[in-house]
């Protein structure tokens, strides 16, 4: 419901997704039951599926642990090598942050849209949706998930790799359906099309894809 607007308003809203991310991340943090200091977050922005289609999201690496006021180390205190914080409550502070904010942006009048009533009835539906974290438990320890993260940092939408064929009107590449548990399939699309697809994931000039926040913030 809320990509429409995105792609109307890249800037604004590819930043909020950080900071809807990053303020969660950091007010849960503050919790002593889960760690009672501040993480470190490196947080990165994609604007692509694998089929090209505009979903943009942010994903963020957690230091398992933080910083307290004196620069003690503090451990996280309940993931057991699981996820840092429940992930209904970081569902409930991300959508209520995001919302809150996209209030102000149309109060500030810095939010690009066409229709007031059609705004209204958009934040209506999504305000009344159960919002999805995806949260995934440490998979391999520091340097193996920087190496797996480096793998995207400058990645553009599509490498070369996974185009299969190209004629004189076609496009054809292959992506990973997730909805139809990660099958590998082939998408062949005209070039106009392939063209649309792809220059949606061009970043507005100057734009900061990857950003650091906690302990790692310049």
């Amino acid at each position: 419901e809320l990509r429409a607007l995105c792609m109307g308003n890249r800037k604004l809203l590819f930043g909020l997704l950080f900071k809807a991310a990053q303020h969660t991340i950091l007010t849960l943090s503050k919790d002593k039951r889960y760690i009672g200091a501040t993480p470190g977050i490196v947080s990165i922005l994609h604007t692509n599926g694998q089929d090209l289609s505009f979903h943009p999201h942010v994903h963020n690496i957690v230091s398992g642990g933080g910083m307290d006021s004196a620069g003690k180390w503090i451990k996280e205190k309940r993931s057991n090598g699981r996820f840092l914080f429940p992930r209904r409550a970081m569902e409930k502070i991300y959508k209520g942050y995001f919302l809150d904010q996209v209030r102000k942006y149309i109060i500030d009048k810095t939010l690009v849209f066409t229709s007031k009533e059609e705004l209204e009835n958009i934040l209506s539906v999504v305000g009344q949706k159960k919002w999805n974290v995806y949260a995934k438990a440490p998979f391999g320890d520091p340097a193996q998930i920087i190496e797996y993260l480096g793998r995207y940092t400058h990645k553009v939408a599509i490498t070369a790799h996974r185009i299969l064929h190209i004629d004189e009107s076609q496009i054809s590449f292959k992506y990973k359906d997730y909805a139809d548990g990660h099958k590998q399939k082939v998408m062949t699309l005209s070039h106009a099309e392939f063209l649309r697809r792809f220059e949606q994931h061009i970043l507005p000039k100057g734009f900061v894809k990857i950003r650091h926040a906690g302990y790692l913030h310049s």
